[in-house]
């Protein structure tokens, strides 16, 4: 069981830091955000891996999967709302030129930043296939609740670590300074990343 947990452990760690949909939004988030809002956009995505790991343990994950047209739909609004959210990053007023200014972190409400997190793990479709694919490959059949339940806080517990140390990594000074030398075109670069993203999920 603990070789399990090991090696969940590993797999679970490499996929979150490989860039993906979430490591971008906090980026740009950090970097565009408060404090209070950055780590409230960690807190929306972690919130949406504990909805994974919650239908994943209750053997929800199968239907998903299995079901076209569910899937289908999960698939398309995940890559609209990427696409939204990396248009609005292309043509944003600020960008990271207000972030990075001295006191001049633009404004953004803690609610819309957390929703932002959530929405976009919770959209994305390879996420479910990820947690999906782990449920079933590394764990037996007869795995009683309380082991699927143990892989799933270990994943959880492996965000929660994670995401705010992103969020905390960007918003150091000196990365902040580095930002600011070439703001309009980071903001542009994660923009465009969101839209290719999107569109990349919705081609798949």
């Amino acid at each position: 069981m603990w070789e399990t947990v090991l090696t969940i452990t590993v797999i679970a760690t490499l996929a979150m830091i490989s860039p993906g949909p979430d490591f971008v939004l906090v980026v740009k988030n950090a970097a565009r955000y408060s404090r209070r809002a950055a780590l409230a956009t960690t807190v929306g995505i972690n919130l949406g891996i504990a909805v994974h790991m919650s239908y994943c343990i209750l053997g929800l994950a199968l239907i998903i999967a299995q079901t076209p047209w569910l899937f289908g739909l999960l698939k398309y609004a995940g890559a609209g709302y990427l696409i939204w959210i990396g248009v609005q990053a292309l043509f944003s007023r600020g960008g990271l030129a207000a972030a990075t200014a001295p006191g001049g972190a633009e404004r953004a409400s803690v609610r819309r930043a957390f929703l932002e997190g959530l929405l976009c793990n919770l959209l994305n479709p390879k996420a479910t296939l990820f947690f999906f694919s782990v449920f079933t490959q590394l764990l037996r059949p007869d795995s009683s609740l309380t082991e699927k339940a143990l892989i799933g806080l270990v994943i959880f517990l492996l965000g929660v670590i994670y995401w705010p140390c992103v969020a905390l990594a960007v918003q150091h000074p000196r990365v902040m300074a580095l930002l600011h030398r070439a703001q309009r075109r980071i903001d542009r670069l994660l923009g465009g990343v969101l839209v290719a993203l999107g569109v990349k999920v919705a081609l798949s």
